[in-house]
């Protein structure tokens, strides 16, 4: 979230580790993460919570927690659809709908960047 990426939550914990589900993006965010570390030392879970969850380490999950990816894909998947049923059913222009989801959709894919999960992550029922 936006208001951590200056200052970590725990000022006391002795140490931090870092971790996203397969690891890949943390390894590429090595250098931040330290950084933020804040002179404690730092890990990365290599290989993420996959491969924490293939070792066969327990895992507590937070189901309150929003899944943000979620909201994007039903977003996405219902912008899809009514541009093409309002481009179907009205006009041709209702398309262009489709075609910015879908540009939307392949920049998240080849650059790590969703602009909607960033709006997403700002929204009230997600704090």
């Amino acid at each position: 979230p936006e208001q951590q990426r200056d200052k970590l939550p725990d000022d006391t914990a002795p140490c931090l580790i870092f971790y996203c589900l397969s690891g890949k993006r943390t390894t590429q965010a090595e250098t931040i993460l330290s950084a933020l570390g804040q002179g404690r030392e730092c890990y990365i879970l290599e290989g993420g919570l996959q491969a924490w969850k293939a070792a066969g380490l327990p895992i507590v999950a937070d189901r309150a927690a929003p899944d943000i990816m979620r909201q994007v894909q039903t977003i996405a998947g219902s912008l899809i659809l009514l541009g093409v049923l309002a481009g179907w059913l009205v006009s041709p222009w209702f398309y262009l709908i489709d075609v910015m989801v879908g540009a939307g959709l392949l920049t998240a894919g080849l650059t790590g960047f969703c602009g909607m999960a960033r709006l997403l992550a700002k929204m009230p029922w997600n704090h």
